[in-house]
């Protein structure tokens, strides 16, 4: 007998919603962002950087794509791409980078060197943002 559609065993990945952390302070963007996306198939969770990124990265909880805003970038900036990359379970997670336009090009090729899948402007138009998260997800899930 062949199985039927609803027969058929479904993956985690399918049966569960997408996380995705943003860190920055442009909340703005952020809620703008959350809502093209859609919820609830995607889940965004807001960090708004400092001492508190730490915490979220070496975690335990689930995030499927990692979403870092370039205005906190600095050097300390580069080492959470870095801390992303150094972590078992974190490793297979894409790291987008996302910036004013005047910053991407002399930053994005460090953000990238650190271990950033993409780099983003987010002054632009915010579907761009969008295809490249989907993406990206289903680039993950092959």
């Amino acid at each position: 007998m062949m199985p039927t559609p609803k027969d058929e065993p479904t993956s985690d990945r399918e049966k569960s919603e997408y996380r995705l952390l943003y860190v920055g302070q442009d909340v703005e963007w952020f809620r703008c962002l959350k809502s093209v996306l859609g919820l609830p198939a995607n889940r965004m969770v807001y960090c708004p950087g400092g001492s508190s990124v730490g915490h979220f990265l070496k975690s335990d909880t689930r995030y499927d794509l990692f979403l870092f805003d370039l205005d906190l970038l600095n050097e300390t900036g580069l080492e959470w791409v870095r801390l992303v990359r150094s972590l078992p379970h974190r490793q297979p997670a894409p790291i987008i980078i996302v910036a004013a336009d005047e910053v991407i090009d002399r930053l994005g090729e460090l953000a990238r060197s650190a271990g950033a899948n993409e780099c983003l402007t987010k002054t632009g138009d915010i579907s761009v943002a969008v295809e490249t998260i989907q993406r990206l997800l289903r680039e993950e899930v092959l």
